[in-house]
C-alpha cells in the first residue's frame, strides 16, 4: 500500500511538472518580438501585446528619411484576422528609431497576443528627398 502512494506521488510530480513546461511554452508568442518589416527598410524590435495596446519600437535602417505608415494583423493557425493596428502615418529620419507604446488594438488582446502568427504590411513607404 506505501508503494502504491509513493508511486502516485510521484505520477502527480510528474504530471504537475510536464503541465509547467506546457504553460511556459505557451506563454511565449508563437510570433518573434523583433524583425524586419517587409518591402521596407524598417526594423522592429519590443514587440508586445497587453491590454492597454501593442507597444513596439521602429527603426530606419535607410540611408534616407521616410513617410511610413504600418498595419499590424495578427492571425491564427488558419490565417483568419484576430485583430489589428494602424501605425499612423510619420515621417522618420534615416537612422532614427521611434517607440510607440499602447497603440490601440482593434480586436482581443489576448487572442492577439497569443496569436500564430502577425503580419506587418506596409501601408505608405516613401523614401524623403529634400
Amino acid at each position: 500500500m506505501k508503494k502504491f502512494f509513493i508511486a502516485a506521488r510521484a505520477a502527480v510530480i510528474i504530471l504537475a511538472l510536464a503541465m509547467g513546461v506546457m504553460v511556459s511554452v505557451r506563454a511565449e508568442s508563437a510570433w518573434p518580438a523583433d524583425g524586419a518589416i517587409p518591402g521596407t527598410e524598417i526594423n522592429y524590435s519590443e514587440l508586445s501585446v497587453s491590454k492597454g495596446g501593442v507597444s513596439v519600437r521602429l527603426t530606419n535602417t535607410s540611408a534616407a528619411d521616410v513617410k511610413v505608415s504600418l498595419k499590424l494583423t495578427f492571425l491564427d493557425r488558419e490565417g483568419n484576422s484576430l485583430g489589428y493596428t494602424i501605425f499612423g502615418l510619420r515621417e522618420m529620419g534615416a537612422g532614427d528609431s521611434v517607440t510607440i507604446s499602447n497603440n490601440y488594438l482593434n480586436g482581443k488582446w489576448k487572442a492577439c497576443r497569443d496569436s500564430a502568427r502577425m503580419d506587418f504590411s506596409r501601408m505608405t513607404y516613401e523614401p524623403l528627398y529634400y
